[in-house]
């Protein structure tokens, strides 16, 4: 898999624009069988307070999540996360919500009681609303695996932001870049992105 590796402009705009590149789902390396707490906290960097007090929507494969410490992550899961969604919808599938009894049924009951090995696998994973906003560009900087079609269409709409860019680890012009992943659509890469 290539490595591109993007420096983008450090202002508002270019990180705005750059960030919603987690609001699509998006491949990303993770620690399959450990807690969604461990994952969330500390192997994504968000730390246990942003993810207690922030992150207060999390979907397993589409069932709504309410212990992040009995929940595991399970192997090619695809996982959400967002903070609290407005309305009766919203406040039924956040996370400590008085109303989750109406949604037992759907509810991801977890897997606390097996024991795991942890292992390295990729899951699909998607940013929602201030979580995108808060985490969006940390999540960038480790890397995440999207199609080069991806990357292609924020070039073509952001080209001005591109500061540099690499790919496995040799500089390459922001249009080559363009041209390069307009050749190769399909193709999964992993892409980093860090401001300048």
């Amino acid at each position: 898999m290539h490595t591109i590796d993007i420096t983008i402009k450090n202002t508002d705009s270019s990180r705005d624009s750059w960030r919603y590149l987690t609001q699509s789902p998006f491949e990303i390396t993770a620690p399959i069988g450990d807690s969604m707490m461990n994952f969330l906290a500390n192997y994504l960097g968000f730390g246990t307070e942003y993810v207690e007090h922030e992150i207060m929507t999390v979907f397993i494969n589409g069932s709504p999540v309410d212990d992040l410490h009995t929940a595991h992550v399970p192997a090619e899961a695809r996982i959400g996360l967002g903070a609290f969604a407005p309305g009766v919808a919203g406040m039924t599938m956040c996370r400590k919500s008085p109303i989750a009894i109406l949604r037992d049924e759907i509810t991801f009951s977890g897997n606390s009681d097996e024991i795991q090995k942890i292992t390295e696998g990729v899951i699909t994973l998607l940013l929602f609303n201030s979580v995108m906003h808060d985490k969006g560009l940390e999540v960038l900087q480790q890397g995440i695996i999207v199609p080069a079609a991806r990357l292609t269409e924020l070039l073509e709409e952001q080209q001005e932001t591109v500061h540099d860019a690499q790919i496995d680890g040799t500089p390459i012009a922001t249009g080559a870049l363009a041209l390069w992943t307009q050749k190769n659509p399909q193709l999964k890469i992993q892409l980093r992105v860090e401001c300048a």
